[in-house]
C-alpha cells in the first residue's frame, strides 16, 4: 500500500474508530470500513479465495467494520516482506519462520500489551496463559495462535492386521522400544516385506524429546539439567538409533530406505509408520488413505516449551496507526470467539467446500479439498475451529481440543529455556562445519542403516576438531545469561 493511501486510510480509520469499538449493533458505512492486509504463509490450495473472502468480509463487515485482503504466500516472500519494509498490517510470525522473538524485540511489531486487555477483553481471556509465550521484555507484541502447543509422536499401526486379524492389543502410549514385537510378528508372516515404514530423514519427531539448538546435533534435554549437549551424550537419543540399526540388520526397515524421498514412496501396506500430531487426531485415520484401518499408540510428550508453543503467532505491524491496530485486534478476537467466520476461513462457504455433519464436526467436500484447503494454523485460532472428521464412518470428537489442553495441564512435560535462541555470529564457521560433518553421516544414522556405535565416534572425532566443544561452551555460557536475565 502506498505511503498517500495509507494516510487516506489512516483518516478513514480514526473518524470510525469510536464506531468500531462500540459492539454489536453499530451500523458501518461501507467508506468507514477498514481493510487490513494479512498475509500468512499458503498451505494448501486456495484457488476459491475470492469467493471464500467475498463471503466473509461481507460478515466481518457489518459485524465489526472490519474486512480483509488475505495473502498466501511463500516463505521466501514472506521474509522479503519483512526485510524490505513493504506494508502490511497482520503477518504470521512463529519460532520457526519469520521469527517472533528477535522481531519483536527489534520493534518491528506493535505493542499491544494495553490495547488487548481495554479493546478485545474476550480475546485477552481466550489466550490466558499463554500470553506468555508472545511476551518480550515484559510487552505482548503479538497473539498466540491456539493449536497443538506441545508435540506428541506416534506409532501408526494396521489395526485390521494386528487386532482384527493377530489379536493383538494396542495401547493407547507405549515405548519406543515395544514396537519391535509388533515388528516381529509382521516380519514372521511376510518375510519379504518391510514392517517399519520411514523415509531417508528417519521416523517423524523422532528427536523432539530435546530442544534443539543446532540442528539435530546440539540439544538442550527437557529433563533434568538445563545444558546444552551434543546428540551422543543423550543416553536415550543413542539407545533408539542403536535400537533403529537393530531393526535395520534384523530386516523390519527397506535396505533401501537411503532412497526414499518422501512417505508416498512407501508401499501402502506398510503396517508400521511415525507420525507426529496430538491426542484425537485424524488426519491418519481415514482407511481410504492407507487401505485399512489404523490404530494409534503414543510414545513420546507432549513437550511444551515457548518454541513449540511459538508455532504460529498474528502480529501486527509497528507501523500500523491505532485504529488500523484496533481493527487487528477485533479482527483476531473475533476469529478466536466466532467459529462461523473460523470455519469461513478455514473451510470455505458451507455446501460448497465443507459441509457439517451431526455431531457438529465438519466433513470436508472434494470441492474443498481440491480448491480452498489452506490449512488451519496459518489462517487463525486452531482451536475454534470445528473439528474435521476423517470420514462418514470415521468420526471425530467435536471436544477434542478441550481434552488436548487439558491433557497438556496433566501430562505435559515443559522446557526450561525460556525461549532461548543461540546468537551464532561468532561461531558461524565452527557452525557450516559441524553441520557439514553431520550431513555425511546422518542419513545412515537416522535410518539404522549405520551402527552408530561405529559411526558416532567418527562423528564425534570430526567435530572435535571442527571446535564443537568451544562452541559448546559458547552456547552455554549464552544460555546461562539468558536465563539469569529472565529470573532478573
Amino acid at each position: 500500500m502506498s505511503l498517500i493511501k495509507r494516510v487516506i486510510s489512516c483518516g478513514l480509520a480514526i473518524v470510525m474508530a469510536a464506531g468500531l469499538m462500540n459492539g454489536c449493533g453499530q451500523t458501518f458505512k461501507d467508506e468507514d470500513i477498514i481493510t487490513l492486509r494479512w498475509v500468512t504463509p499458503e498451505n494448501g490450495p486456495a484457488t476459491d479465495l475470492d469467493i471464500v473472502l467475498a463471503e466473509a468480509n461481507e460478515y466481518t463487515k457489518n459485524k465489526i467494520g472490519v474486512t480483509i485482503n488475505l495473502d498466501f504466500t511463500d516463505s521466501q516472500n514472506l521474509n522479503r516482506i519483512m526485510e524490505s519494509g513493504e506494508y502490511y498490517d497482520m503477518i504470521f510470525s512463529s519460532d520457526w519462520l519469520n521469527r517472533y522473538d528477535p522481531n519483536a524485540a527489534a520493534g518491528k511489531f506493535y505493542d499491544i500489551t494495553d490495547m488487548i486487555q481495554s479493546e478485545t477483553p474476550d480475546l485477552y481471556n481466550k489466550i490466558g496463559e499463554y500470553w506468555e509465550a508472545a511476551t518480550v521484555g515484559g510487552h505482548i507484541y503479538g497473539v498466540p495462535t491456539l493449536k497443538d502447543m506441545g508435540t506428541e509422536m506416534m506409532f501408526r499401526f494396521n489395526k485390521d492386521y494386528y487386532i482384527d486379524e493377530k489379536g493383538m492389543e494396542i495401547p493407547e502410549e507405549m515405548d519406543f522400544s515395544d514396537v519391535e514385537r509388533y515388528l516381529e510378528i509382521y516380519k514372521a508372516d511376510f518375510p519379504d516385506k518391510y514392517p517399519l515404514g520411514i523415509t531417508k530423514t528417519g521416523p517423524a519427531g523422532f528427536t523432539n524429546f530435546l530442544e534443539r539448538v543446532i540442528g539435530t546435533i546440539i540439544f538442550i534435554p527437557y529433563e533434568g539439567e538445563v545444558e546444552a549437549i551434543p546428540f551422543w551424550n543423550s543416553e536415550k537419543l543413542m539407545y533408539r538409533y542403536r535400537l533403529m540399526h537393530k531393526w535395520f540388520k534384523a530386516g523390519y526397515i527397506d535396505p533401501n530406505v537411503v532412497d526414499i524421498e518422501s512417505e508416498n514412496d512407501l508401499p501402502k501396506d506398510v503396517p508400521v509408520r511415525f507420525g507426529v500430531a496430538w491426542r484425537g487426531y485424524l488426519g491418519y485415520s481415514n482407511p481410504d488413505d492407507w487401505g485399512f484401518n489404523v490404530a494409534i499408540s503414543f510414545f513420546d510428550g507432549p513437550y511444551i516449551s515457548r518454541k513449540t508453543e511459538q508455532g504460529a503467532l498474528i502480529a501486527i505491524n509497528s507501523e500500523c496507526d491505532e485504529a488500523h491496530v484496533r481493527a487487528a485486534l477485533k479482527y483476531i478476537e473475533l476469529l478466536n470467539t466466532d467459529r462461523k467466520l473460523r470455519d469461513m476461513l478455514a473451510y470455505g462457504i458451507e455446501g460448497t467446500h465443507f459441509r457439517y455433519i451431526e455431531n457438529g464436526t465438519v466433513l470436508q467436500l472434494k470441492n474443498g479439498l481440491d480448491n480452498y484447503n489452506p490449512g488451519l494454523y496459518n489462517t487463525g485460532s486452531v482451536v475454534n475451529a470445528s473439528v474435521v472428521s476423517a470420514s462418514e464412518r470415521v468420526l471425530a470428537d467435536p471436544d477434542l481440543w478441550e481434552k488436548v489442553f487439558e491433557g497438556y495441564k496433566t501430562n505435559g512435560i515443559f522446557g526450561k529455556t525460556e525461549g532461548f535462541v543461540y546468537d551464532q555470529t561468532e561461531t558461524v564457521e565452527i557452525v557450516d562445519t559441524i553441520m557439514d560433518i553431520f550431513d555425511k553421516y546422518s542419513t545412515m544414522l537416522r535410518t539404522g542403516a549405520a551402527d552408530p556405535d561405529v559411526i558416532v565416534p567418527e562423528i564425534r572425532e570430526e567435530m572435535e576438531a571442527a571446535g564443537i566443544n568451544e562452541l559448546l561452551d559458547d552456547i552455554n555460557s549464552q544460555l546461562k545469561t539468558h536465563l539469569e536475565s529472565i529470573e532478573k
